[in-house]
């Protein structure tokens, strides 16, 4: 079986190639995506579809990808309902790989959008169905982000170089994303403020924090590893003797929901 495979993302498509690997399904891949803004971003997600292009060699179906096409759904949707705003941009998008999988001779086609978390399946399959009536074409569905899949697909971007965007895609939910992004770090902000008695601005986000050169240990010691979460920097070094205090072993340790590298000197 080979199936016409709509694909909205190099790392969603790294799921649904594992997943349709294990079942030894063949695909051609149709990278239609006009809701990617700003034209940067688009690069830069169509690029990391292209280095799986070259480590995978699949087939693929090109067409131009117009934001115009975009909008004009758009202007007949409430864009700030992300509900009703996404539901049709999957739509316009699952539409025109229906219509183009018709058109090449294909008989079943298939998303990665089903491999995003961000996607509800009941929505996915709506839409399908949808479709099928249509245009008379079939729907290939599979939990590509079943069994852990998500994260082992980090995991292999991260190994692979593979980029991992921020944000869904169109200019709404940038927007959005910048609006969360601003709220969190206040919120983290706020939180640490409580806690220290010291400027520690500068301490937020950095590429290497030192302890106890930093903030002295005392603080961690008080309030816990919470303070580390709120501060978010991408590497910790940090003393033997105050690792050993606060149970952290060399590598990546979790603290909550967040993750960083510790580096025990």
């Amino acid at each position: 079986m080979k199936i016409f495979l709509h694909v909205c993302c190099a790392p969603d498509l790294v799921l649904a190639h594992k997943k349709l690997k294990k079942k030894n399904i063949e695909y051609t891949t149709f990278f239609y995506n006009p809701n990617i803004y700003p034209y940067e971003e688009y690069e830069k997600r169509y690029q990391a579809y292209l280095k799986l292009k070259k480590r995978w060699n699949f087939e693929e179906i090109l067409v131009e990808n117009e934001y115009s096409e975009f909008l004009d759904v758009m202007s007949k949707v409430n864009v700030n309902d992300e509900k009703s705003r996404c539901y049709q941009c999957m739509y316009l998008r699952m539409e025109k790989s229906a219509i183009e999988a018709k058109k090449k001779g294909y008989e079943i086609f298939s998303t990665t959008l089903i491999s995003s978390p961000r996607k509800k399946h009941e929505d996915i399959l709506k839409i399908a169905e949808n479709l099928k009536r249509k245009y008379n074409i079939e729907f290939y569905y599979e939990n590509f982000r079943a069994n852990n899949a998500i994260s082992e697909g980090a995991k292999f971007c991260k190994v692979n170089g593979i980029y991992r965007q921020q944000y869904c895609g169109c200019e709404f939910s940038l927007i959005e994303a910048e609006k969360l992004r601003r709220k969190s770090f206040e919120n983290r902000k706020k939180r640490l403020s409580e806690k220290l008695n010291f400027n520690f601005l500068n301490l937020m986000n950095k590429d290497l924090l030192k302890i106890p050169e930093d903030i002295s240990p005392k603080y961690l010691y008080k309030f816990g590893l919470d303070i580390l979460k709120d501060l978010k920097p991408k590497i910790i070094l940090i003393r033997k003797e105050i690792a050993e205090d606060l149970n952290i072993k060399n590598g990546r340790n979790k603290i909550g929901n967040w993750k960083s590298k510790f580096i025990i000197i």
